[in-house]
């Protein structure tokens, strides 16, 4: 029997990990940075990457076993999308970086979060004050974008990317807070959520979190895409056979009647469809035509366009790149 719905904190929250001991993939990042910590040489700091691969939650276990008890003290932590204006740049981490604390020990840490959604003019004065309080003060970027931070502050830190997840990874933390939760799951709903994820760790957790939520039973495959919104496998097998082999009139009501039967959004079946695409065997000269077709399906919904237009369109570039 399924427990979840007697927990209120986010299972994303609830696993993850406060010391770098705990966590369970300890990459090259976390290793180098403690190294430098315990040389006392740290410097200032950039972790950029896809949402969910752990920049976040590695700088807050390395300052919290730096800091122990000190970490109210000696670490300012900021959601630059929320608090992203020059002000607080030039009021709130000015104040903390500027000011000196007595009986401690080391530089302090500023941890700026989603600091990609800052104003550039934010980004600029944010490069002043790292250089006039370098002595005492450490700063931590973390962004998923690091093409959205000037070049300014880029050079002012080192730079480490996180990749996505592993599979292998994803598959073992699911199986892990599954267990830990008295979950049952089968092995093809562990894998959905795997691949429904792809490397997003966070995504991973609230995706299990919400099919437990919504069943006392068995976990499975089914339900698990049907939770999340996406195609199952075999749907989006379906939906490109009759792409590919169906005349236009068939085309256009075989796509239409995945949306309106499976309540998935235009965006869905288009990522699903460029997925299989690749797994398909198919001519590359056709497949790229089609990707590049995909692409312009994307880029139209994106403005807003009407669904039954584009739906259309897409069904005539599958049929006439059969020919």
């Amino acid at each position: 029997m399924n427990t979840a719905k007697h927990s209120t904190l986010p299972w994303a929250e609830k696993y993850r990990p406060n010391l770098p001991d705990e966590m369970f993939v300890r990459n090259e990042v976390t290793k180098t940075v403690l190294r430098l910590v315990d040389a006392g040489r740290l410097p200032h700091l950039l972790f950029y990457g896809p949402p969910g691969t752990g920049k976040t939650t590695t700088i807050k276990a390395i300052a919290h076993q730096c800091y122990k008890g000190q970490s109210q003290h000696m670490v300012l932590e900021l959601n630059a999308s929320d608090e992203r204006g020059i002000d607080v740049v030039r009021h709130e981490i000015q104040s903390f970086a500027s000011s000196q604390r007595f009986h401690s020990t080391g530089c302090k840490l500023v941890i700026l979060d989603e600091c990609d959604n800052m104003t550039k003019d934010a980004q600029f004065a944010l490069r002043r004050i790292i250089e006039k309080n370098t002595r005492q003060t450490r700063f931590c970027l973390v962004a998923n974008y690091a093409s959205k931070i000037i070049v300014a502050l880029q050079s002012r830190c080192m730079k480490f990317r996180f990749a996505p997840f592993a599979t292998a990874h994803v598959k073992e933390r699911v199986a892990h807070m599954a267990s830990s939760e008295k979950l049952s799951i089968d092995d093809a709903g562990i894998s959905a959520i795997v691949d429904i994820s792809n490397g997003d760790m966070r995504r991973a957790c609230n995706l299990l979190q919400s099919c437990a939520l919504s069943t006392n039973d068995t976990i499975k495959e089914q339900s698990v895409y049907s939770i999340a919104g996406r195609l199952q496998p075999t749907d989006v097998n379906m939906l490109l056979h009759c792409l590919l082999t169906s005349d236009l009139t068939n085309s256009i009501r075989c796509m239409g009647d995945m949306l309106e039967q499976h309540g998935v959004s235009f965006g869905t079946i288009l990522s699903s469809l460029l997925k299989k695409l690749f797994e398909s065997h198919m001519e590359p000269t056709q497949r790229s035509k089609l990707v590049a077709e995909l692409a312009d399906a994307e880029l139209a919904a994106s403005h807003a366009t009407r669904e039954k237009l584009q739906i259309r369109a897409l069904a005539s570039s599958f049929v006439s790149a059969r020919g």
